[in-house]
């Protein structure tokens, strides 16, 4: 639940009202307010009490004043999960890991691979170039999914970094918390806000090759008086990368705008439009029946795809929040948020043949990707008050998010196959573009409403003693269309998902914690094809799937760094396409799989001078129940690796004012190439080189940056699906003025 005691809420000069990140709808929150604030005002039992909000002329968001270089990364807040509002990470019973605005800017990072490869606790396994960045988490995929303040974000292209403050990464269960969603967790993308300083920077670099890039970030006061202030970053990106054959185009501009009405009220505002177009995208990599991988130091070519191919997006987000303090007992917080995107591909994909010692067939496609509509709104009431010494935050709301999907269209046939003779995997062939278009109507194929009613009790009982429990009762309503219109298939169930949590801090540094989760997923929906063979159930959508996870960790803020573990068990229901036999296959829900491990972090400065991020992950990951495929269980799931241990390092030299050297070490442990575990992928260690110089130019700060990665070019396969990516540099200079 939002914390509002003050253990909860560190000092922030930095904002006129600490920001409430998730989306909702304030219409709603203008409704109740009438009765609420007529209760607040009346005679308060004794009691804690919260402290009054307000607007101080030089504050600086907090958010923004957290993670600096400085600081060694290092985070102390989360800015949001789910219903809770910002609250330090120590007080949290959840494993969440948090990339500050400082990191991505210094890892010049354009895209979240940038990121998400180095971070300690994801492992990426689909890279954006081809055309959304993929990750797995305690060994389960996110896909394309993933949260823009708080809201499901399901297009199926990456998102642009520029404009965000931070990345939070929930490992994990999050029923209560979020509603359906993903098992193995949860990336947040915290958009910025506006300052209340003046704020004008521009860096201008190349990402990699001949691929430019220039970026605006803006921001200030609008009025003397602070009511009003703003933020404006604009992005525009062009150019070859270093990878053959490869280009990409973008563009974004995104605005946020905050309105202090009062001391205890604030309305924010945030709209952004986005546009990539990438030609020459990632082939897509598999094997038929009896055929090997061949070894990746065999690769002749960073590129293995087509030059043909192409990625075509634009998506648009516009949301709302407003903040009100009622009283000095209750906080309303509310929003809502709209987000579109629409998606065209042409894509390749490769797939090795039997006995051809690293041969393939090569295919492609052109699809156009459902057009997207997400839209997400909630109201929550926080209310604090005391029974005897135990003080409580109670959390009462309601949150719901619905996305439209139009159908799939492919080009006539689906797949074209480019060539009928094998290929060597040591000399890709390049071949000219057929000219593929989308056939078929478009028509709405898919809604789904996710929505949620939740009910929970923050508990402090003295200093060291804390409990959080809650209830959320999750439900999807999920109906499918065909094309004239009528429904095809409806969903409509809801399930309880409870959580129970208790922290223990024998010392304020230091936080002990136990906590159990439950978990509704979505059910998957019936392709047409899987793998070039036609689907007996296509369009069928799936019931929810129901997951549970316990999970001990401790975290520790010591020696300027934050240190956390955590032991997890997840068991979580299957869904998959069963190709046992000659005919069509059929998708189906079956089977439990279950992942157990460990895992560990560190960021922060052990030491003058020197930061560090890093972190490793030991699981075991296995199917323990399959009816339909028995010789599965005791299997690893493919493209899961269950050993992973990342080390990224900076060190400022004494001797060189401003001077900063950089670099990192990242491994992936081995995986299995196929669900039967009868090709075993080898692991793989990559590193990276760079320096970061601060200096001054014509009396302004400049920063110098040069990043390498990938240095030694190694070659190898990331998992059965993607090549990794060869050695890229990127180059840039900041100013501030």
């Amino acid at each position: 639940m939002p914390s509002l005691p003050p253990r909860h809420l560190p000092t922030r000069r930095a904002r006129a009202i600490p920001p409430s990140r998730p989306r909702a709808t304030w219409p709603l929150a203008l409704a109740l307010a009438g009765p609420l604030a007529a209760w607040a005002q009346a005679e308060a039992p004794s009691g804690p009490q919260l402290p009054a909000v307000q607007v101080e002329d030089d504050r600086v968001p907090d958010l923004q004043q957290e993670g600096s270089a400085a600081s060694g990364y290092r985070a102390r807040t989360a800015a949001q999960i789910g219903p809770l509002d910002s609250r330090p990470l120590l007080d949290t019973p959840y494993s969440v890991n948090v990339v500050p605005q400082a990191l991505m800017e210094n890892l010049q990072a354009t895209k979240p691979d940038d990121v998400l490869r180095i971070n300690p606790v994801t492992q990426l396994t689909t890279p954006q170039s081809r055309f959304f960045t993929g990750v797995t988490v305690r060994g389960f995929s996110l896909g394309a999914t993933k949260r823009i303040d708080g809201m499901p974000n399901t297009n199926m292209v990456s998102v642009d970094m520029e404009d965000k403050e931070r990345l939070e990464v929930l490992t994990g269960l999050s029923g209560f918390l979020w509603g359906a969603g993903n098992v193995g967790g949860t990336l947040n993308y915290v958009l910025k806000r506006p300052t209340y300083e003046p704020l004008r920077s521009v860096t201008a670099g190349v990402t990699e090759g001949s691929n430019a890039y220039l970026h605006g970030d803006f921001g200030g006061r609008i009025d003397d008086g602070g009511k009003l202030a703003y933020r404006l970053n604009v992005v525009g990106q062009d150019g070859d990368t270093a990878t053959d054959h490869q280009s990409i185009r973008r563009g974004l501009v995104s605005g946020a705008l905050d309105w202090n009405l009062s001391d205890r009220l604030q309305l924010q505002f945030d709209a952004s439009r986005s546009v990539y177009r990438m030609r020459g995208s990632e082939a897509y990599w598999s094997a038929a029946t009896g055929a090997g991988y061949p070894s990746a130091d065999r690769a002749r070519s960073n590129f293995y795809g087509q030059p043909f191919t192409l990625t075509d997006t634009a998506q648009d987000h516009v949301a709302s929040r407003l903040r009100w303090q009622l009283g000095d007992r209750v906080v309303l917080r509310a929003g809502v948020a709209r987000r579109t995107s629409r998606s065209d591909l042409v894509v390749a994909n490769n797939t090795f043949i039997a006995g051809g010692d690293g041969r393939y067939l090569m295919q492609t496609s052109a699809w156009e990707y459902p057009d997207y509509l997400n839209q997400g709104a909630y109201a929550y009431a926080d209310w604090l008050f005391a029974t005897g010494p135990v003080q409580h935050t109670l959390t009462a709301g309601w949150s719901a998010d619905r996305t439209t999907a139009t159908n799939y269209r492919s080009s006539a046939g689906g797949w074209t196959t480019l060539t009928s003779m094998p290929v060597s995997f040591g000399q890709p062939v390049y071949l000219p573009d057929p000219g593929l278009v989308p056939t078929g109507s478009k028509y709405l194929a898919q809604r789904t409403l996710r929505r949620n009613v939740l009910l929970g009790d923050d508990i402090r009982l003295g200093d060291q003693w804390s409990a959080l429990v809650g209830v959320n009762q999750a439900g999807i309503l999920d109906t499918g269309y065909g094309a004239t219109g009528a429904s095809t298939s409806r969903y409509d169930d809801s399930r309880v998902t409870p959580t129970a949590a208790l922290i223990y801090k024998p010392v304020p540094w230091l936080s002990l914690y136990g906590s159990t989760m439950r978990s509704l997923e979505q059910g998957g929906v019936a392709a047409a094809t899987y793998n070039g063979r036609l689907v007996s159930n296509a369009g069928e959508v799936m019931a929810p799937l129901q997951s549970k996870q316990v999970e001990l960790g401790l975290k520790a803020d010591a020696h300027d760094v934050l240190w956390t573990a955590a032991l997890f068990k997840i068991d979580k229901g299957l869904q998959y396409y069963d190709v046992s036999g000659s005919g069509p296959v059929i998708y189906v829900q079956d089977g439990r799989q279950v992942h157990q491990g460990l895992e560990f972090t560190a960021t922060g400065k052990p030491m003058r001078g020197l930061t560090v991020v890093g972190g490793l992950t030991l699981l075991d990951a296995k199917v323990k129940e399959n009816r339909q495929s028995p010789a599965l269980e005791g299997k690893t799931p493919m493209n899961v690796a269950e050993r992973s241990a990342k080390l990224y390092l900076e060190y400022e030299l004494d001797d060189v004012p401003g001077l900063t050297l950089t670099g990192g070490a990242y491994y992936t442990g081995p995986q299995y190439a196929d669900a039967a575990n009868t090709q075993r992928l080898p692991g793989f260690a990559t590193f990276d080189l760079g320096l970061r110089h601060a200096l001054r130019a014509a009396g302004l700060p400049l920063t110098l940056r040069l990043n390498v990665a990938n240095v030694a070019d190694k070659r190898y396969w990331l998992n059965a699906n993607y090549l990794g990516s060869a050695r890229t540099v990127a180059l840039s200079g900041q100013i501030k003025f």
